[in-house]
């Protein structure tokens, strides 16, 4: 377990697109390349792209090896500097209220689909209260979910991908599940779920689950 248990009921969040504004901080990112390092736009997102083929995630060592800057160093400093830097500013507004709302009467934990090394700086540097829990995996997320099931009453999933929706109701029914899909970080809003069937469909966190 990522988290002491102190409910019988807990909220499973996702972290980018859902949490985190995935989109301004990939802007942001480019930007810093290409100030600093005369990266275009083309080669940044050929070799975030070739990236998440590879790994299905963005490995940081991997991509900046994709990258033809010889300055590895570099390239690897101002990335981390960069996420000290911008990640707390990427968090939506309406996380703390949502977090406040809920977490007298659920556990609260991130589980997010990525590398180590990013995804934990990222959580890390993000401001967030120390009671929410994190697992971060590059293991299917109904898998990730399985001895939450077996352990709490409830699980209540707020996720962006409908595939990941798709997975988890196939393999654990009970799951209570919400696509969010925000208009200013929409990265996955063109694809539906396939089994039609996550229970509710939200466009911010500005909601109080009973």
């Amino acid at each position: 377990m990522a988290i002491e248990q102190k409910h019988r009921r807990l909220i499973v969040l996702d972290f980018d697109h859902t949490l985190f504004n995935t989109t301004k901080f990939v802007a942001a990112w480019k930007t810093r390349f290409a100030e600093e390092f005369g990266i275009d736009e083309r080669t940044f997102v050929a070799a975030r792209n070739e990236t998440k083929h590879m790994n299905t995630v963005i490995d940081i060592d991997h991509f900046i090896e994709a990258l033809p800057v010889a300055d590895k160093k570099s390239l690897h400093d101002a990335v981390h500097t960069l996420i000290k830097k911008e990640v707390s500013t990427c968090i939506f507004s309406d996380v703390a209220s949502f977090l406040e709302r809920h977490h007298d009467q659920f556990d609260i934990i991130i589980a997010t689909h990525g590398d180590d090394e990013l995804q934990g700086e990222k959580i890390h540097h993000a401001g967030l209260p120390a009671y929410i829990g994190q697992e971060i995996s590059t293991q299917p997320k109904s898998k990730v979910l399985i001895p939450y099931v077996e352990q709490y009453d409830e699980v209540h999933v707020i996720e962006d991908k409908a595939k990941n929706i798709d997975e988890i109701k196939q393999a654990l029914p009970s799951v209570i599940t919400y696509h969010l899909k925000r208009p200013e970080d929409c990265a996955y809003c063109h694809v539906q779920t396939a089994c039609d069937c996550t229970d509710q469909t939200i466009k911010n966190l500005d909601l109080s689950i009973e």
